[in-house]
């Protein structure tokens, strides 16, 4: 064999190496950790034209259910806390003619708690991330000495890395069509029908018509929903995420705007770059947190 051939080989092999070993920032944590938060590796995403360069982290599978925030808020010692961030339950009947039974039983009653908690703010979703921060200090997942695990809220970037996966298209399951091959809607939106659409006459424009009892009401074809839907009611996508499209916007780092569209949004607007002002509870809007993995601060440690 002629030295060519045996330094082609030895590139073979370490290519071969670098597969098997996986991305270089990825560090083996333990299923237990895994099962519940999907891996994000680093990578660029282009929004509106510009590339953004995004760091690794892990993300929520699922938005946070009701079960999850009530174990949050049943951990807390300090009632003004309690209170404080307490789901804003009234606000189901906020400009939802059917939101009284909502308002209710939607964060109490067992048949909702594996349903994605909604009507919290931004501080209050903050405050869980820091809440998880704490929880996992103290429990073994298979890091480093030298590393701990923060969670926050994921930034506008963040978020659509997420959502898109390795795939550039409209939505996260890598088509941008809001049905599958069967017709099956793939995702909780307001599905709007053609028979709801007019244009005006006047300025040329397109107008939404509420629906009567004539017309029918819109959203409740085939997307398995009448509101929200439970957080693991659709099919995982990319990066194993669930839901990154309707059901409820979530909260982003910066507090003013949700991300991805909710069951009230038409298919349009819960594209992964779907973005919408996001004012205070709502129960359009709930929360993911993500994980980022750092060194420890040795000094505080000492300290």
């Amino acid at each position: 064999m002629n030295v060519k051939s045996i330094f082609a080989l030895i590139s073979l092999f370490m290519l071969a190496s670098a597969f098997k070993e996986g991305p270089k920032d990825l560090i083996k944590l333990k299923k237990a950790f895994t099962s519940k938060y999907a891996y994000v590796p680093s990578g660029s995403v282009s929004i509106e034209g510009k590339a953004n360069e995004v760091g690794a982290f892990y993300m929520f599978r699922t938005e946070v259910s009701n079960f999850e925030y009530t174990e949050f808020l049943n951990d807390l010692k300090d009632e003004a806390l309690k209170e404080r961030y307490s789901v804003k339950s009234e606000n189901w009947t906020k400009g939802l003619k059917h939101g009284e039974p909502y308002s209710k039983h939607y964060h109490t009653h067992p048949a909702y708690q594996n349903y994605p908690v909604v009507n919290v703010t931004s501080e209050s979703a903050k405050a869980y991330c820091e809440w998880l921060t704490e929880k996992y200090a103290s429990m073994d997942i298979g890091l480093p000495d030298d590393m701990r695990i923060v969670f926050r809220l994921p930034t506008g970037t963040e978020w659509v890395r997420a959502a898109n996966g390795e795939a550039l298209s409209s939505y996260s399951w890598g088509t941008g069509y809001l049905r599958n091959t069967d017709g099956i809607y793939l995702a909780n939106f307001n599905a709007i029908g053609s028979e709801h659409i007019h244009r005006n006459p006047e300025t040329g424009e397109f107008v939404i018509i509420p629906p009567t009892a004539k017309t029918g009401k819109p959203g409740h074809l085939d997307d398995l929903a009448d509101v929200t839907a439970p957080v693991d009611g659709y099919a995982a996508h990319g990066f194993g995420l669930r839901q990154m499209n309707g059901n409820v916007a979530e909260i982003l780092a910066d507090s003013d705007q949700a991300a991805g569209g909710s069951w009230r949004s038409p298919g349009y607007d819960i594209r992964n770059e779907s973005l919408m002002a996001f004012e205070g509870a709502s129960p359009e809007v709930g929360f993911r947190p993500i994980a980022i993995l750092t060194k420890k601060n040795k000094q505080a440690e000492r300290n």
